[in-house]
């Protein structure tokens, strides 16, 4: 039997890309009224529970792109067949707890980690 290894709340908080991780340990699925994809799992690096999401976007802006906020979410969901965020995104902890060390100012209260997905 596998124990399942709990979140590190004390780990602190670094800016740290972990490169490439497991997809196995990663869900997408549709958000709540077609607004998009959330992105679920466990981070690599703090093991607490992660969760994204990545609204659909403006043709060519990127998913959380500047024009994105300006401008609306365009409501333009992939194309059947296209990998959606989860291979396709860099991914950040969002694990919901500010780590030591966590800068005030930072985007994502998590431990700081990015990573991407392979399959």
């Amino acid at each position: 039997m596998t124990r399942a290894v709990r979140h590190d709340h004390g780990k602190p908080y670094a800016d740290e890309d972990l490169g490439e991780v497991d997809g196995a340990l990663f869900t997408q699925q549709p958000a709540p009224e077609g607004r998009g994809v959330i992105v679920a799992g466990t981070c690599p690096r703090c093991h607490g529970p992660t969760r994204t999401l990545f609204p659909w976007a403006r043709p060519g802006t990127g998913s959380k792109g500047v024009l994105t906020l300006l401008f609306g979410s365009g409501q333009t969901p992939r194309a059947e067949g296209e990998p959606g965020p989860l291979l396709t995104e860099v991914h950040l902890c969002e694990c919901g707890h500010a780590h030591p060390q966590c800068p005030p100012d930072t985007s994502y209260v998590g431990c700081g980690a990015s990573w991407r997905i392979r399959r």
